[in-house]
């Protein structure tokens, strides 16, 4: 296999998330930092599919199956290597005509060709603005950027000509074929042949996230339209795959837990480099794409967005922050009250607002909550009833139960409904407020026997279970004695086997004075003791889970990864039972 032809695979490679891909087939549920599943390669019940969004592999322990998500596809689909990257290829957008080592060859080349002729092309731009038309420096003084800003990103000017660029470049050995492929030219609307796209524009080159000049984005200087334009998609561009001042704002980045602010358009990320906010990159339109969502998940965690505070911004961001959300990233929203976009904002009130605002900025729940508010009639009951009912859409999916109170409290407080009605909106009947902040969804919590009443609530069932047949059969059939702790486990062992207990045995329970009860307390004890049984023994799993996990980053150990599946399988089948409840 040749070298360019190498080249080709890893590019398919890396724009085919292999999460992405294999949620196509089979529903994957998040297991930390990887995901899980039915293996779609062979029957089973329990989960024994595994797939690292880190490694980009999967592997079943069922089976053996795994591989690369290459290998998916061949066994999936039932294809051979060709064909699989074929598919792969059709999803990610990559332009195969088929494999054969020219035709890589030919593609690749093309490709170098593309890349010299923008980097011309830009040298052109560049020299037009400070050599040519030194004049249009102002349009970018009247924005407020400085010299070395300019020179820093590269801005340029087109010019107003429209064949200078062509002719530039064809003066520099370019072939007319080359440059009508790069998108630098397009046909005239009269008459044959053809002309610069960008005339008497602003130029921002656009890089990739290598630093490879892939496009421009032209603005205009006068009333004309379009306002910007874009090249249009090449072999090296496709805006749905870039992220402007993204070469420039990973420099900066020292590790995964540091945010990347992503702005729309080409001034805001431009001034807010300017002003220091070098963490920062521009989605290329307001329409954020799960391709960008990936590309920004091999940089960062966190993503704070920051779209012009329209109506258009606002519907844009709530797209964008559903993608980045799905995408496994963590999400924050920058509301800037008061001005249409950073740049206005930081003009107004100074970087260390900014800086401020950024520390603050909403989570990806608030917002949708904010936006919902700004929609309803809070003034009428009907209206606050109306976005309540909405709120509980938002909050049933939240997974973080303390979470899910801040915000249950908050709006009760707003609204004057109250806790109860909301958490049942959202989470159903069973909701109750006296075990809310356990409970919705259930996780994993500490408890302590005594304190929370579970000592007394044994102590009852095994008082009225050894008075009454009926209800010691049904507590021996639903319970174990692992359910129980010291001599009660012993006294549930001799009930359930029917074996004699002395009156000194059980002498410590009429300390206690129960009386006697209905079947409705009866259950509620046996689904109390039940729950705690569950949620001990998920305490347990979990700190065993956590063990193993840092066993496995200091060093992969196929057995160590099976173990883990095993317990994450385990704590998934007790949240599962929890609930129920």
């Amino acid at each position: 296999m040749g070298y360019l032809k190498e080249e080709i695979i890893d590019e398919i490679k890396e724009r085919s998330d292999i999460v992405q891909i294999i949620s196509e087939y089979v529903t994957l549920k998040s297991m930390g930092s990887n995901f899980k599943a039915n293996c779609p390669f062979h029957s089973e019940k329990t989960p024994s599919f595994v797939v690292s969004q880190v490694k980009q592999m999967y592997k079943c322990f069922g089976c053996g199956e795994g591989g690369d998500v290459i290998n998916f596809i061949m066994k999936i689909e039932n294809v051979d290597f060709s064909e699989a990257l074929k598919i792969l290829a059709d999803k990610a957008g990559v332009r195969l005509e088929d494999y054969s080592d020219e035709t890589q060859k030919a593609a690749a080349n093309e490709k170098q060709r593309l890349i010299q002729i923008n980097t011309e092309a830009a040298k052109y731009f560049f020299n037009m603005l400070w050599n040519k038309n030194p004049s249009m420096l102002n349009y970018f003084a009247r924005r407020g950027l400085d010299r070395k800003t300019i020179k820093g990103f590269g801005l340029g000017y087109s010019g107003d000509s429209w064949n200078g660029l062509m002719d530039y470049l064809k003066s520099r050995g370019y072939s007319q074929k080359d440059i009508i492929a790069s998108g630098l030219v397009t046909q005239r609307k009269k008459g044959d042949g053809y002309r610069d796209r960008f005339i008497n524009r602003v130029i921002f080159p656009i890089f990739d996230h290598k630093g490879l000049v892939i496009g421009f984005g032209g603005r205009v200087i006068d009333d004309s339209m379009p306002k910007y334009l874009n090249s249009p998609e090449t072999l090296v561009f496709n805006k749905r795959y870039n992220l402007y001042g993204l070469n420039f704002a990973k420099k900066v980045l020292k590790s995964h837990k540091e945010p990347i602010i992503v702005v729309e358009g080409y001034m805001d990320v431009i001034a807010l480099h300017q002003f220091g906010v070098k963490n920062s990159v521009a989605s290329l339109g307001t329409a954020l794409t799960q391709q960008q969502a990936l590309l920004l998940k091999r940089f960062t965690d966190e993503v704070i967005i920051s779209y012009d505070n329209d109506s258009a911004g606002i519907k844009a961001t709530l797209r964008g922050m559903d993608i980045l959300n799905e995408n496994g990233l963590s999400v924050r929203i920058l509301n800037l009250k008061d001005a249409k976009d950073p740049d206005d904002y930081i003009r107004k009130n100074g970087v260390n607002e900014f800086r401020s605002e950024i520390e603050n900025a909403v989570s990806f729940t608030q917002f949708k909550i904010d936006v919902l508010r700004r929609g309803s009639h809070m003034d009428s009951p009907e209206g606050k009833a109306i976005f309540c009912k909405e709120v509980a859409k938002i909050l049933k999916n939240i997974e973080s139960p303390v979470e899910a109170e801040y915000h249950i409290k908050k709006i009760s407080d707003e609204t004057g409904i109250s806790v109860e009605a909301i958490g049942k909106e959202a989470y159903g009947k069973y909701f109750s407020r006296k075990q809310f902040g356990k409970a919705k969804p259930v996780l994993p919590e500490k408890i302590d026997p005594v304190k929370n009443g579970i000592e007394i609530a044994q102590k009852k069932l095994i008082f009225i279970a050894v008075k009454s047949e009926t209800f010691r059969q049904e507590m021996t059939h639903r319970l174990s004695g692992d359910e129980f702790d010291g001599e009660l486990k012993v006294i549930f062992e001799k009930l359930k086997n029917n074996l004699d207990i002395e009156k000194d045995e059980t002498e410590f329970l009429l300390e206690e004075k129960f009386e006697d009860i209905e079947a409705e307390e009866f259950e509620k004890l046996i689904i109390r003791i039940k729950k705690n049984s569950l949620r001990r023994r998920s305490e347990k799993l979990n700190d065993i889970q956590k063990s193993l996990q840092a066993q496995l980053e200091e060093n992969y150990d196929t057995d160590v990864e099976k173990k883990l599946l095993e317990i994450g399988i385990e704590i998934f089948n007790i949240e599962n039972e929890l609930r129920k409840y």
